[in-house]
């Protein structure tokens, strides 16, 4: 994405420090690792950029809840949405855009839980298919897929290891030329019980209504399949 002009860059709109809420913060840099470009134009600005593309208006929505308190958040286009989020230097935790997690979230479970809610959010499936309900994360990021699957095994839930699906400059889409950045990988759990341990865990954290309309679907599945 091209950076944003410096006039808009100096704009002085409103902003508030972050609360320091770790639990907020946890998912918002899974959020923020999913999902978002966060930069400074500078390095001695005192604006941090939050910036997303995408089509879907309820992704575009939870940005705007996650940060207008904080700053000015804009939306524009129709079907393709363009959300910029204006905030303070308090927010330059967001910045790194790594594939790990912090030691801090991952030493503390509802700091990891919280993470994890935020990345499915921003990268998660979630959905009935086949009569079955189901859960993955296809991800350029590996080593936060590995680390979820540290998380589901601490939290004696089934799975397999994450598997590589599709190469760095792989085509997939033949008609657009449409290439992998970089290895794509998946994480997956089909489990009956542990979708609902899953599922148990993440719903009060999950902040995305599709996400949410979804995985209240699956445990009506779930629900109805144990019931055979």
């Amino acid at each position: 994405m091209e950076p944003l002009s410096r006039s808009i860059m100096q704009s002085k709109y409103k902003k508030r420090k972050f609360s320091g809420n770790l639990y907020e913060k946890s998912y918002m840099i899974g959020f923020r690792l999913g999902d978002l470009n966060v930069y400074q134009t500078v390095s001695h600005s005192d604006v941090i950029v939050v910036r997303c593309h995408t089509t879907r208006k309820e992704q575009a929505d939870l940005i705007k809840k996650l940060f207008n308190k904080y700053g000015q958040v804009t939306i524009s286009g129709k079907k393709n949405l363009h959300v910029n989020c204006f905030l303070d230097k308090s927010f330059l935790f967001l910045l790194s855009k790594e594939d790990s997690v912090r030691d801090w979230i991952t030493k503390k479970n509802s700091y990891s839980n919280n993470f994890a809610a935020g990345y499915i959010d921003a990268e998660g499936n979630i959905g009935v298919y086949d009569g079955r309900a189901r859960f993955k994360i296809d991800s350029y990021d590996k080593n936060i897929l590995f680390w979820f699957y540290d998380w589901l095994l601490k939290n004696k839930m089934l799975c397999p290891e994450p598997l590589q699906i599709g190469k760095k400059d792989q085509v997939y889409d033949k008609k657009l030329n449409y290439k992998y950045n970089k290895d794509l990988w998946r994480i997956r759990v089909s489990d009956r019980k542990s979708l609902a341990k899953l599922f148990s865990l993440i719903k009060p954290l999950l902040r995305h209504k599709k996400r949410l309309e979804h995985l209240n679907k699956c445990l009506k599945n779930l629900d109805e399949r144990r019931k055979k």
